[in-house]
């Protein structure tokens, strides 16, 4: 009589090595407990526990007046605004069920480029093998890395796809799988697949050890075709929503949205490990109203928080550093450019000037969300580049629904529409300096503070350098004839970092006076590296201006701007 062999032990042979729940999680825990920093020397790794940090997850859709508000919102009514948000929700109640007594069975966490995604899959691997999390729901977590996957060439079986998370010499076995619905799996990064997208026409299979073209492998557990019962938890960036629903039964959403104002707290903390510079760092960041409002990203927490470190073992002066707004967000872009962006230089260069274009017409016709005829009219298709910075929405409106996107922050469009202006002509730099002009248009002054601060010397490097794209510094002359003494333009002075620049901008003045002025601690940062490039021969008046002192940091003095006196004589 003929002897049927099950596909799995025709495929692994007599000789697997099997592995008990117990050593599995141990190996998990091995695995996942540590993480690398991004600039991390060999040898160097970070406690994943001792770094992460809680982020806000809601599971409640916008409304488009709501998005709007987020998208404008500063400093800290932006902080406010995010801990206030309703249907907040956690990790670890995703899979409990819903108002129909329904666990679901999958989950989709969206969230923006940067904003914690992967972090807090790897944290639920962590957590799950630490006995922490998930522990009567699941036997086995498996994560699924999809940027690995478009490596992947060779036909491969389920069991395949999970090789990773098993010790070396260890394969899946068939006990493992037939009990699927004590089974997560973590699929993180659904947006960065490549041909696994074009999912339309793939024939499905159900059998875990069978061998199939990656694509059809992971559709079939998308669909539930393959491991029915089995729970998912799928990370991506939104502009993959269409995607996702047309291969996804009955998804529940739930949505990164960063850091509240005291999470950004507990991050600093966390980060430096030492309370006195932890909260100098942290003071000194809470003054500058751009810095303090895209610390929700924790992308851009990291930046901040390694650049400040830096600069305290340098034992240098956090207000007189050359790290400014700008410089924060030139390293955000060129970090998310860097881990995400493989085309060659000259289409990168293409997609980054229509990425551009859109935020400067957006700018100029006061639009933060754009449609689907905004993106073509710019030649923009959703590419890797593009997800990387738009974020998309989707509204209720009468009878249907209605997509349209937007970047992260306005504070994000506006530093997109200065390096259109920086890396066109001298005319259209003129042109928007212009609009700006005499009546100092309250919606382009971060974008005009933007342009003082890229034709920094050390920004236009990292420009031609990182981001291949070259603008001459010529037009620096040009910007001063727009201004007059007055503060917005110390706050554009101290954004360039250029005290040659500075000192020539100054000398136009004799005399400086400022009255009736409220003054915040990065106002007296700004004026300060002003008064500091001056000549002995002018005059500075402050006449009933007073000045705001942020809160005592523990270590007393340290960490404060460069201190003024409220009425200063002249000089």
């Amino acid at each position: 009589m003929l002897e049927v062999v099950p596909l799995w032990l025709e495929y692994y042979g007599e000789d697997v090595m099997e592995v008990t729940p117990k050593k599995y999680r141990e190996h998990i825990l091995e695995e996942y407990q540590v993480i690398e920093d991004r600039n991390a020397r060999l040898g160097e790794y970070v406690s994943l526990d001792k770094r992460y940090t809680k982020l806000l997850i809601v599971k409640e859709h916008w409304q488009r007046e709501e998005k709007e508000h987020e998208i404008i919102t500063r400093g800290r009514k932006h902080a406010e605004l995010m801990a206030h948000q309703t249907s907040l929700t956690t990790v670890s109640v995703l899979f409990d069920p819903d108002r129909n007594r329904e666990s679901p069975r999958t989950v989709v966490l969206l969230g923006a480029a940067g904003i914690g995604k992967t972090m807090t899959a790897r944290k639920i691997m962590l957590d799950w093998a630490a006995g922490k999390l998930y522990q009567k729901k699941f036997d086995y977590v498996f994560y699924i890395n999809c940027r690995k996957i478009n490596l992947v060439t060779a036909q491969q079986s389920m069991a395949d796809l999970l090789l990773n998370n098993f010790p070396d010499g260890v394969r899946p076995t068939k006990e493992i799988f037939e009990k699927p619905e004590k089974l997560l799996f973590i699929i993180d990064g659904f947006d960065e697949l490549n041909s696994v997208l074009s999912m339309e026409e793939v024939s499905l299979w159900s059998d875990p050890f069978e061998k199939k073209p990656v694509k059809t492998v992971l559709c079939s557990l998308l669909r539930k075709e393959v491991l029915q019962k089995s729970f998912l938890l799928i990370t991506s960036r939104p502009t993959a929503l269409e995607k996702l629903k047309q291969n996804l039964k009955f998804p529940c959403y739930a949505e990164i949205r960063g850091f509240s104002g005291d999470d950004r707290k507990e991050y600093f903390h966390k980060f430096f490990g030492d309370e006195k510079k932890a909260t100098q760092a942290f003071n000194f960041v809470k003054e500058n109203e751009m810095l303090f409002t895209m610390c929700f990203v924790p992308i851009v927490c990291w930046i901040i928080c390694t650049v400040m470190k830096q600069q305290m073992e340098r034992k240098e002066d956090l207000a007189q550093t050359s790290k400014t707004t700008t410089s924060v967000y030139l390293l955000f872009l060129t970090s998310l450019l860097t881990d995400h962006f493989t085309d060659s230089v000259q289409q990168s260069k293409t997609t980054l000037w229509k990425l551009c274009s859109l935020a400067a017409d957006g700018i100029l016709e006061r639009k933060i969300l754009f449609e689907e005829g905004d993106l073509k009219k710019h030649n923009l298709s959703l590419s890797t580049i593009h997800t990387l910075f738009l974020n998309k929405s989707i509204f209720q409106k009468d009878t249907e629904c209605e997509s349209v996107y937007s970047f992260i922050h306005l504070s994000f469009q506006e530093f997109f529409a200065t390096m259109k202006k920086s890396l066109s002509s001298k005319k259209d730099v003129n042109s928007l300096l212009k609009i700006y002009g005499p009546s100092k248009n309250n919606y382009l002054m971060l974008t005009v503070r933007f342009l003082f601060g890229l034709l920094n010397k050390e920004r236009l490097n990292d420009m031609e350098k990182k981001l291949h794209c070259k603008t001459s510094s010529a037009i620096k002359l040009d910007l001063l004839k727009w201004f007059e003494a007055e503060l917005e333009l110390f706050h554009c002075l101290y954004e360039s970092q250029e005290e040659e620049f500075a000192k020539s901008a100054m000398d136009n003045f004799q005399e400086i006076r400022l009255e009736h002025i409220r003054l915040s601690t990065m106002d007296e940062i700004a004026l300060s590296f002003c008064v500091k490039n001056c000549c002995s021969k002018q005059s500075l008046y402050l006449c009933n201006c007073t000045v705001v002192l942020p809160p005592p940091s523990s270590g007393g003095e340290e960490g404060r701007g460069p201190t003024m006196h409220p009425h200063l004589p002249p000089s």
